[in-house]
């Protein structure tokens, strides 16, 4: 796994302190960690984008589509499970269709990193259930999250194109195959237009 620099949690070296500051060393980490599946495609690691950025940017989508094309959606619960959505990277590591992980071992992974996470913060229950409805896809507000985090996968492809990195098609086909909405295979379309000529 590529990262900027080692999990910021080995800076305590061991030592117990308050929950709250414990978790925001281990989080840390979303910040040092490479998007795996850009490196993989030549995109060099100046420009490549961190789990940290790429969850930032699909809050602030998620926070925008509420106001725009979503009203009837809970703004709130989106804008915190996109927060949350890869928080389970922090010690999974960011793992890619290309890694050879199962789907079912990624989710445990990531499951077990979640629950450890939060295991001693206040509330710490409730933000588990909250990723865990975004990987069960059990409400409106989980499939849009999910939706928007392949969108912004396009987004930065687009950004990528632009910067001299080729045709990354194969990250649009991706984006392709999971929008459902409308609103966002028209937010697609328009995008579409906006890639370099290739």
């Amino acid at each position: 796994m590529h990262t900027k620099a080692a999990p910021s949690i080995a800076l305590l070296q061991g030592r117990r302190t308050l929950p709250l500051l414990e978790a925001y060393f281990e989080l840390h980490h979303l910040k040092q960690l490479y998007r795996q599946g850009w490196l993989r495609v030549g995109i060099p690691r100046a420009t490549c984008e961190s789990v940290a950025e790429h969850s930032f940017f699909v809050a602030l989508l998620c926070l925008f589509l509420a106001d725009t094309c979503f009203p009837e959606a809970d703004a709130s619960k989106l804008v915190r499970m996109a927060l949350l959505h890869d928080v389970g990277e922090a010690r999974a590591g960011d793992i890619t269709p290309h890694d050879g992980v199962s789907r079912e071992e990624k989710q445990r992974r990531e499951r077990e990193a979640v629950q450890r996470i939060f295991s001693e913060l206040p509330r710490g229950a409730d933000s588990l259930a909250l990723w865990e409805e975004y990987e069960q896809g059990t409400s409106f507000e989980a499939r849009l999250v999910r939706q928007v985090d392949r969108l912004e996968m396009g987004l930065q492809a687009t950004v990528y194109e632009h910067q001299g990195a080729g045709d990354l098609s194969q990250f649009f086909a991706s984006v392709h195959k999971v929008l459902e909405t409308p609103e966002l295979q028209a937010l697609l379309a328009e995008l579409e237009t906006l890639r370099p000529a290739r």
